[in-house]
């Protein structure tokens, strides 16, 4: 497992495919870590160099020892920027899931002529919206709960949080664990950032890099992915029928479908100009 030293802490990554290959980007949600993007990045490595990391705080990444000094967005992005340069990358693709669309987002806006393109599912462009629903605000409220609880309880509540209106034993079960494998300071903090951060509406407006939002037809946030599709002027929605949150993994082969088109469309374009 590789590593990038950041001084008083290390960053956790894998690297898979071939050096000269170009470059995907792939960053896990919270409280998930890179192990989540294991089988994507092995159906893409015939055509990507894929490169997961362990957001700060997560899996075996570590983080500042400063438990007073949160972390901004800008602060996340720049851990991968340091990533990208010391990996030798110059340009590359980035997918990202939940908190790591997020940082997503943050990387492109501060660096968009790096990026090639940008596949987003489970990001907010905005803390509310209009278009916005009452299940999709009943989710925000449910997530904010789950910071709550890790600050003041640990993990182990926020876990039973997240679990409870979940059906079946298995699903129930597999959720408090993987709540239960995250630090909860690094699980606040990461909510800290994203909720501190303000509305990326103006911004985006002027990130002209091809991009996906992919979302369950039954997701709450499809509002949200809406939104920031029409808000990126190369943005398009790809929704997934009977899926709900989690599109890439809850259906993975839907997720690698849409992603598969959208870089062929993307060939396509590059290839006409």
């Amino acid at each position: 497992m590789p590593e990038l030293d950041r001084g008083d802490w290390s960053l956790a990554y894998d690297v898979a495919g071939a050096a000269e290959a170009p470059v995907a980007l792939l960053l896990h949600d919270s409280p998930d870590d890179r192990r989540v993007w294991r089988a994507l990045a092995t159906d893409m490595v015939e055509d990507f160099r894929t490169i997961a990391p362990d957001l700060r705080g997560f899996g075996e990444s570590g983080r500042p020892p400063d438990p007073e000094a949160s972390p901004a967005m800008g602060d996340y992005a720049d851990d991968l920027s340091a990533l990208l340069d010391g990996e030798g990358v110059d340009t590359f693709a980035v997918i990202g899931a939940g908190f790591g669309a997020e940082v997503a987002l943050e990387l492109a806006l501060g660096a968009p002529e790096r990026v090639d393109l940008v596949v987003l599912s489970g990001a907010l462009p905005a803390a509310d919206h209009p278009s916005y629903t009452e299940d999709l605000r009943a989710y925000q409220e449910q997530v904010a709960e789950r910071a709550r609880l890790a600050g003041r309880f640990g993990m182990g509540r926020a876990g039973v949080n997240a679990a409870t209106a979940i059906e079946g034993t298995y699903l129930r079960d597999s959720t408090r664990q993987r709540y239960g494998r995250v630090d909860a300071d690094a699980f606040a903090a990461a909510h800290e950032a994203c909720a501190s951060r303000g509305d990326l509406l103006a911004r985006l407006a002027s990130l002209s890099v091809p991009a996906l939002v992919v979302a369950g037809e039954d997701d709450p946030l499809l509002p949200a992915a809406r939104l920031l599709a029409d808000t990126l002027p190369q943005g398009q929605l790809r929704t997934i029928e009977g899926c709900g949150r989690g599109a890439p993994f809850v259906a993975p082969r839907a997720f690698e479908g849409a992603l598969g088109a959208f870089f062929g469309d993307v060939r396509a374009g590059e290839a006409q100009g």
